[in-house]
This record gives structure tokens, sequence and C-alpha cells, in this order.
């Protein structure tokens, strides 16, 4: 038994076997069967990277749009903001108003009952 390198297209191994390139386990790397073979896995290479290429710009599509409703999101919750303060202050003075109210019909109710007692 002789220790053989067997490369790959991965890596570089060391492996004791008979150094036979007949068993068909491993393609060698120095090895080229066909020609065919190699045009057509560089093809599948570039379609492959035609593929990624095309999911990246339809990846970056779907940020843009996501950043554009991001930002009308964000201009959304800043007028709720507004309105919400705006109707926040309205109800306080509604309270103030209702509070006054209350303070004066107490207070004529004291002064007639004042007067009533006085008579």
């Amino acid at each position: 038994m002789v220790t053989c390198y067997i490369r790959s297209e991965i890596e570089v191994k060391e492996f004791s076997a008979p150094c036979e390139r007949t068993c068909g386990f491993l393609k060698w790397a120095d090895e080229v069967d066909n020609v065919l073979d190699l045009q057509m896995l560089a093809i599948e290479k570039d379609t492959k990277i035609s593929e990624l290429e095309y999911e990246g710009d339809v990846l970056k599509g779907k940020v843009k749009k996501l950043k554009q409703t991001t930002t009308e999101l964000e201009d959304r919750v800043a007028e709720l903001a507004i309105e919400n303060t705006e109707k926040f202050h309205a109800m306080e003075s509604m309270k103030a108003d209702k509070k006054l109210c209350i303070m004066l019909f107490v207070s004529w109710v004291f002064f007639f009952a004042v007067v009533f007692l006085f008579k």
C-alpha cells in the first residue's frame, strides 16, 4: 500500500490507499474527463452568480420600499403625537372649565343659602 496525496476540489488530504485513479470515488483535480463537463460547470456557476445578483437586486428593492414605508410611518406617528397632544390640552382645558362651572354653581348655592338664612 502506497500513501497517496488526493487533491480534491475542496482541500488537500493525505490518504493511505493504493494510488489508483480508476475507482471513481474522488475526482482528481488535475484530471479532466471531459471539456464539456468543465464548460457546463462554468455555465452553472455563471448562472448561479446571475441568480444571486438578481436576488440581491430584488432585496435592494425591498429594502428601499421598507425604508420608504418606515419614513412614512415615522411621519404618521409624529402627526398622531401632535394630534394627541392637542387633544390632551383640549381635555385639560375642558377639565378646568368643568371645575370652574362646578365652583360657580357651588358659590351660587352658598349665596342663596346665606340670603335665605338672613331673611
